[in-house]
């Protein structure tokens, strides 16, 4: 814990000494609440989880492209015995202009894959392991972008394996009209040295889809789309290799803070190799292991301002021909200047009970 401070500190006095740079700093909270009512799932347990996160931070910005933030997250446990159940450190470089966004080190996931959906990363990703620690490149923004991101998740030793994803996405609008696609490649190895114990497993799995959208950023928006979800999954040991495919669409709409989003799968089931690896090979939502599924969420925006926003949902699984609830509260906290929002502040009428 002194070494992360000490980081905090060298920035300071950086930010102090040259007039040069201008010194930067944010301090929040993220609390998650996540009942999962999954009883009779063949594929997801049912429980619930909540979590706080503290996060300082602190960064020295110059020549106004170019940050170098460092930081500690805290996370807090409800019903632990702990002070502190876990703890990041956050230490990046980013540079950033009108047609360029670079980032090199530890930082939050959210920031830079807000366009990837939960086939990809599930809730209990986001919320217990909110950091990639790697490289992000994206050239453009908005509604026309390319992006490629490398994430490491594992260093070999003895008892641990090496394991890392590396990701394309992309998105190509024209008026309404859209086209987009996320792909990740997640590789599992061996430890080191290699005692034999291990072999080698992949999983490559991408969705491109096209489609419509409408957010004048507003009070409504709406956005339809189909396409695409195909994948190779390979145990090199076991001599096992799966290459499902599959159709998806997407359909969400809003208006005024109430909304929903809906993604729908049919085709070949996925994750072919959860039984022998489970969750270290696949982060993506377990529902993906039947040949159907569908999730529905519904929410409220209960706060949405530049400093917080508070959401309720109740999300709806439907899968194996049953339907599972889930219901979610989400709170952000943020002040200071370190860290801009990606969305406009919303305004909505039953907002005012917090004012």
């Amino acid at each position: 814990m002194g070494s992360r401070i000490w980081c905090i500190v060298v920035l300071l006095l950086i930010a102090v000494a040259s007039p040069a740079q201008e010194f930067r700093w944010s301090a929040g909270m993220d609390y998650f609440f996540d009942n999962m009512e999954y009883k009779a799932s063949p594929y997801a347990d049912a429980r619930t989880l909540q979590g706080i996160w503290l996060n300082a931070l602190g960064g020295v910005t110059w020549d106004s492209t170019h940050t170098l933030v460092a930081g500690v997250n805290l996370l807090k446990m409800p019903g632990m015995h702990r002070a502190v159940d876990k703890s990041e450190v956050t230490l990046f470089y980013r540079f950033e202009n009108d047609r360029v966004h670079f980032r090199a080190g530890a930082f939050p996931r959210r920031e830079v894959l807000s366009n990837y959906s939960d086939f990809f990363f599930r809730d209990s990703v986001n919320q217990h392991m909110p950091l990639m620690q790697g490289l992000f490149w994206q050239l453009g923004k908005d509604d026309n972008f390319f992006n490629a991101w490398m994430d490491w998740t594992g260093y070999s030793h003895a008892e641990a394996r090496e394991s890392f994803f590396l990701g394309f996405s992309g998105k190509a609008s024209r008026g309404i009209f859209f086209t987009d696609f996320q792909s990740t490649l997640f590789h599992l190895a061996g430890n080191y040295p290699n005692d034999g114990r291990y072999g080698v497993s992949e999983v490559i799995q991408g969705i491109l889809s096209a489609g419509l959208e409408y957010d004048p950023g507003n009070r409504f928006r709406g956005m339809v789309s189909a396409g695409l979800f195909a994948g190779v999954e390979r145990d090199r040991k076991a001599d096992k290799t799966y290459r499902p495919i599959g159709f998806t669409a997407r359909f969400h709409a809003g208006y005024m803070g109430v909304g929903t989003d809906n993604n729908l799968y049919l085709g070949d089931p996925r994750m072919r190799l959860f039984p022998e690896y489970g969750g270290e090979l696949y982060r993506g939502t377990p529902f993906l292991r039947g040949s159907h599924y569908l999730q529905s969420r519904w929410y409220v925006s209960l706060i949405d301002s530049d400093r917080s926003r508070l959401r309720l949902n109740c999300n709806l699984h439907l899968s194996g021909g049953e339907l599972f609830f889930q219901q979610t509260l989400t709170l952000t906290v943020a002040v200071g200047n370190l860290m801009t929002r990606q969305q406009p502040a919303r305004k909505f009428p039953w907002m005012q009970i917090f004012q």
